[in-house]
């Protein structure tokens, strides 16, 4: 189909990509779940290619197709997490499937804490770089960028505590001071630098999102050993397993998509 030559049709969409979507059913040090593997201390955005929807929008990675552009008016980051307390693992010295809410409070506390935990951890230890044609049009952490929508901020059930980057409303949102283009053929992306308050173990952002859970909850639950079996006959510290938290930390740039009317 060919296109109107000399029109041009300037649409409100925002583009979006994300650093990690995945349920915490798999330690991402061992496994990749679907297209996400370990989350890295620096990553970068907005260059795969064909990603499904729910992970990005952008269809061609890096740049926009043909002579489109984009004027990024705004800038958000969409963080989301929760305690999958429905999921099924083994517990008992029978190593029996049962619900992770069936574990004890004990363990249902840790991981609504941990829950709390990447929250605050997403806000102050997640830096983000807009690149355009090569070079750095903006740098921000998470909180100085709020989502400006989605989930609120308040708790009615302390076992899925429901929280977002920013109070829902349309003030909240950080417009930019001066808009960023992104012209035609010009890549752009961007760039998730991670950094860790302290050397303890669980100071580290990266170590929660590949999954860091205590080491005294159900056996096979953690590590796929048998050696513990029952809640609280480990020591409490902290190692690699399955955490059965639901991550979701996306990038959106929002403004005016321009492209060819057809």
């Amino acid at each position: 189909m060919p296109k109107i030559v000399g029109t041009r049709e300037r649409v409100h969409q925002p583009f979006y990509d994300s650093l990690i979507r995945v349920d915490g059913s798999t330690d991402l040090r061992a496994a990749n779940l679907g297209p996400f593997g370990a989350v890295q201390a620096r990553s970068q955005l907005f260059l795969r290619t064909g990603a499904d929807l729910a992970i990005s929008n952008l269809t061609t990675g890096g740049f926009f197709p043909s002579d489109q552009t984009f004027v990024t008016l705004a800038v958000r980051v969409w963080t989301y997490f929760r305690a999958n307390l429905e999921a099924q693992a083994n517990v008992g010295p029978d190593d029996a499937p049962a619900p992770v809410a069936s574990f004890g409070n004990g363990l249902v506390q840790d991981l609504v804490m941990r829950v709390h935990k990447l929250y605050h951890q997403s806000e102050n230890q997640l830096f983000w770089q807009l690149q355009a044609g090569d070079k750095p049009q903006l740098t921000t952490f998470t909180a100085y960028t709020p989502f400006a929508g989605g989930l609120d901020g308040f708790f009615a059930d302390s076992r899925l505590p429901r929280a977002n980057n920013g109070v829902p409303t349309s003030s909240a949102l950080m417009r930019l001071a001066r808009p960023v283009l992104i012209p035609p053929r010009q890549g752009f992306q961007v760039i998730a630098q991670a950094s860790a308050i302290g050397q303890t173990v669980g100071a580290s952002l990266t170590e929660q999102l590949n999954g860091l859970v205590p080491n005294n909850t159900a056996n096979a639950y953690i590590t796929g050993s048998t050696t513990t079996t029952g809640f609280g006959t480990g020591t409490g510290i902290s190692v690699p397993g399955r955490d059965q938290i639901e991550k979701d930390i996306k990038y959106l740039i929002d403004g005016i998509h321009s492209r060819d009317v057809l």
